[in-house]
């Protein structure tokens, strides 16, 4: 169902503790939206906690940033390309719900949560993972 909150899986590990505990941090923040859509709470209740989830996943890239820049990550730039995108496409989304209110249709409005949210961290971030782990030493050996 649409309105059900994202449960954490495996599948969204990075393998990077610091980056994994942020994405279960967004995905808390991001169920606690779903549920106010869910029940249809007015504009006004849930829009503080889109901010706080659009302020925290702006953090959280900023982060992902300095990260890819220490351990020489290449695919770095248009990583950071892709989490200017998301940041512009959510801040439209945004100033969409500013204008268009109560009317804004609520399942619309969780799917592209959750889409943002989820589509970038499982299939780009774990490549970040894929990348230190490719230049760890064996220890199996």
């Amino acid at each position: 169902m649409p309105y059900e909150p994202v449960q954490w899986n495996p599948s969204f590990e990075t393998g990077l503790q610091f980056i994994d505990q942020e994405h279960e941090g967004l995905l808390t923040q991001l169920n606690a939206l779903i549920e106010l859509l869910a029940r249809d709470a007015p504009v006004a209740e849930w829009q503080p906690l889109l901010d706080q989830l659009i302020t925290a996943v702006s953090e959280h890239f900023a982060h992902e940033e300095q990260i890819m820049d220490n351990i020489g990550y290449p695919g770095h730039h248009a990583h950071r390309l892709q989490h200017q995108h998301l940041l512009q496409e959510v801040a439209e989304f945004r100033a969409q719900t500013m204008t268009e209110g109560a009317t804004r249709e609520t399942l619309a409005t969780v799917r592209f949560l959750k889409f943002w949210v989820l589509k970038h961290m499982v299939q780009e971030d774990s490549r970040i993972g894929q990348h230190v782990r490719r230049g760890l030493p064996d220890t199996n050996k």
